[in-house]
């Protein structure tokens, strides 16, 4: 069984550690989508680095980016090839998001 990680919508900052699909910190994993197949703009996934002194970085950082964009006919399942080491589900995310592959 995988490593998982569900992302709840709303926002919530959750840190990645290592993921074993590469063995290193924060990769490599699938995102399963679930009922966000059916959005189509917005921002689905967003993404930060960790910050210099170690902490989490607070929600309205600049340095917060796009990991996935919903579109049209989206895949139920998107592999997300470089994983920084926080994320949260973005504004257009209806239901949660689950991350395979991720601890």
């Amino acid at each position: 069984m995988p490593n998982v990680k569900t992302l709840p919508t709303g926002g919530t900052i959750v840190k990645l550690n290592k993921t074993p699909l590469l063995g290193g910190w924060g990769r490599e994993g699938l995102a399963n989508l679930g009922d966000n197949t059916t959005v189509t703009t917005g921002v689905l996934l967003q993404g930060h680095e960790a910050p210099a002194d170690g902490s989490t970085p607070a929600a309205g950082s600049s340095g917060w980016f796009t990991l996935l964009s919903a579109a049209a006919n989206l895949a139920p399942v998107v592999e997300i090839a470089d994983l920084p080491d926080f994320i949260r589900t973005g504004t257009a995310a209806t239901a949660p998001i689950t991350l395979e592959g991720v601890q």
